[in-house]
């Protein structure tokens, strides 16, 4: 176990980074969508590219 103690600023980092990656692609989804078709509440265009951003 103390070898484990040793690694936990690396298993931080992982989930921040985890963490922060769930919460930009929201992000990500709706500057698409404004960009794409402004002013209405869906486009298939936008969450097709968003999609194709993050694969």
């Amino acid at each position: 176990m103390e070898k484990l103690s040793g690694l936990s600023h690396l298993f931080m980092t992982i989930f921040l980074h985890t963490f922060a990656t769930f919460m930009v692609i929201p992000g990500i989804t709706d500057v698409t969508m404004a960009a794409l078709c402004p002013g209405k509440d869906e486009c298939s265009l936008a969450i097709y590219l968003t999609g194709f951003q993050q694969a």
